[in-house]
């Protein structure tokens, strides 16, 4: 799954939010859009970490490791990789957090940064969802249009949005396939000072 590698340092805005309560209904209710899943677990948490782990603690998911963690990252040694099945009403997602120095591409592009740090959060969909309208809902999410859409990547078509200010840097990935399905949501956030 090169997708994870491609994706994983490419996404994300910082904002805030609640604790998400979670239906237990099969019905598709507001609480199991993906996109506001990505946002209460992803997108309003990151660069910190602790509410994710909260979650994933108070809602149980399953933790991951070996083979299927290491899909999130191409870093040969990260300072934090976690990962969990994420269970919601009748729908399994997969996340993925990681938390390493600057480096690579962004560590050229931004080198006022170099000595700060990038946060990831990936949230892998289920594939049931339609891509025309994910992408339209990460558009109201993010504020503003993608500053490129459907950018061929293997298999896959890449939208990504891009923004920040001095302190931090921010970019949201998102990933659909040629069967008009969602497929993955990232955001990673390049913080100034180390965290």
């Amino acid at each position: 799954m090169n997708f994870f590698r491609k994706t994983i340092f490419a996404a994300g805005l910082l904002a805030a939010s609640a604790m998400p309560v979670f239906a237990q209904s099969d019905a598709p209710t507001e609480d199991t859009d993906p996109v506001l899943v990505f946002n209460r677990v992803c997108y309003a948490q990151v660069p910190v970490l602790d509410n994710i782990r909260d979650m994933s603690a108070r809602f149980a998911w399953e933790s991951m490791g070996g083979e299927d963690l290491k899909q999130f990252t191409t870093i040969e040694n990260p300072d934090v990789l976690e990962g969990w099945d994420v269970r919601i009403a009748k729908r399994l997602y997969r996340l993925g957090i990681i938390q390493t120095g600057v480096t690579g591409n962004f560590k050229e592009n931004f080198p006022e940064f170099a000595a700060g740090t990038t946060t990831a959060c990936t949230l892998i969909l289920d594939g049931r969802d339609n891509a025309e309208i994910i992408l339209e809902r990460m558009n109201s999410l993010v504020q503003k249009e993608p500053v490129s859409s459907n950018v061929p990547d293997g298999d896959l078509l890449t939208s990504t949005w891009a923004g920040g200010n001095e302190d931090f840097k921010v970019f949201v990935f998102y990933k659909s396939d040629q069967n008009n399905k969602a497929n993955l949501i990232n955001v990673t956030i390049l913080s100034k000072e180390k965290l």
